[in-house]
């Protein structure tokens, strides 16, 4: 069902309407007006909140042919985090009120945006209790095990990370201090489940990589 709200994305998408965002180019911040949502037709975008200490909590990435910021059709009229560009990234604005109208004709698509916005939910839930009970070695695994589904191309050299994270944003995600990601990292140099060239990883084991992930 998804395929459809794609279709009908693309659809509704002049070619050409889209803005390209630059690595590192902030495309909205936490706490500022929400009047739609966005529609990635390439590259990558991180959505992410702040601590405190303005550390950066990364939420989840979204690629292309994914869309965020959508929790405006849920009347959430200010943005509740913050979304930059990872790549260059095309991103393309859909006015929020003109999508609602779509929906109110076209259930099939509300039926869509709901359950995708469940998923997001239980993707949430899921990444709290791996926090809680998964120790560091094993979430460090799951996050290169998820890139490998979501954000690789097979090479000569191996499974690519096309995505380049710095240790700061992957300690992020996996929920642990910078110095304890770079230790676990170098741990999984030395055991041959990755190699870095050029600041892309290299997976070397996927099976491993998976069996230390559960």
């Amino acid at each position: 069902m998804e395929e459809l709200l794609n279709d009908y994305l693309l659809n509704t998408i002049r070619p050409g309407k889209g803005k390209v965002y630059q690595k590192g180019e902030v495309i909205y911040h936490e706490d500022t007006p929400s009047f739609g949502l966005y529609f990635i037709s390439s590259g990558t975008v991180k959505i992410y909140t702040s601590d405190a200490s303005g550390r950066e909590i990364i939420l989840r990435l979204a690629g292309q042919k994914d869309i965020f910021g959508h929790r405006y059709l849920l009347d959430e009229k200010t943005h509740l985090e913050s979304a930059k560009a990872l790549e260059e990234s095309t991103c393309h604005f859909i006015d929020g009120r003109d999508f609602q109208n779509q929906m109110e004709s076209l259930p099939h698509l509300r039926q869509i945006i709901f359950q995708k916005i469940g998923h997001e939910i239980y993707h949430y839930q899921k990444r709290c209790v791996e926090l809680m009970r998964k120790n560091v070695r094993e979430r460090l695994a799951g996050y290169f095990n998820y890139m490998v589904l979501n954000h690789s191309e097979n090479t000569q050299n191996g499974i690519k990370i096309k995505i380049q994270l710095s240790r700061e944003e992957i300690a992020s995600i996996i929920g642990t201090a910078n110095e304890t990601a770079i230790r676990f990292i170098s741990e999984f140099k030395e055991m041959g489940l990755i190699t870095e060239e050029d600041r892309f990883f290299y997976i070397k084991n996927k099976e491993e990589l998976i069996r230390l992930s559960q």
